[in-house]
């Protein structure tokens, strides 16, 4: 089963979307915790990852608002589902490109990417706003880690102020 884990992570001033995408892909790839052979007694989160997966575009979708979204549902109101045959995206990839990159999205729309790009997309990893902060991680505010869906790779709890100076990465896993 696929996953969902929101990563934040601090990087050097002048830092971008590829340096967090491979900085949290190489932290993950080496914490035998997370996926490789646990530690004693413990048993690893998942047996693959990949930034972004099913996820992909999540990032620039909150940041755009509900107004994508409504779009896409009135055109496509079978891709409203959680789950919707991957022939629809692939007949209709240049319109679900042309209305995404319409509202502000860059690259290929999330319904027509490839769920298994090692590294993600650009828009996988952003600086951390308010508005992301509010949308995808206030509920762990506190928290330095929830073991299955939020991490801070620096360990630290996580507070408002990681607004402006942390990276947030979107990761999906399988366990």
């Amino acid at each position: 089963m696929h996953h969902r884990m929101l990563i934040t992570t601090s990087l050097p001033d002048g830092a971008s979307s590829e340096d967090a995408r491979l900085s949290v892909h190489e932290a993950l790839l080496n914490d035998d915790s997370f996926c490789g052979n646990g530690g004693r007694f413990g048993t690893p989160l998942c047996d693959w990852f990949v930034i972004g997966g099913r996820w992909s575009g999540l990032l620039a979708a909150t940041v755009i608002g509900t107004a994508y979204e409504a779009v896409i549902q009135a055109r496509f109101p079978e891709l409203a589902r959680e789950w919707w045959p991957e022939s629809i995206a692939d007949q209709h990839a240049g319109e679900l490109d042309s209305i995404w990159q319409a509202h502000g999205g860059t690259g290929p729309s999330p319904y027509s990417r490839s769920c298994y790009e090692e590294f993600g997309h650009s828009d996988d990893a952003m600086l951390l706003t308010m508005e992301l902060y509010v949308a995808l991680l206030a509920q762990y505010e506190g928290l330095s880690l929830d073991r299955d869906s939020f991490a801070d790779l620096d360990g630290d709890e996580l507070q408002p102020d990681f607004v402006g100076r942390k990276w947030l990465v979107v990761v999906d896993y399988h366990n």
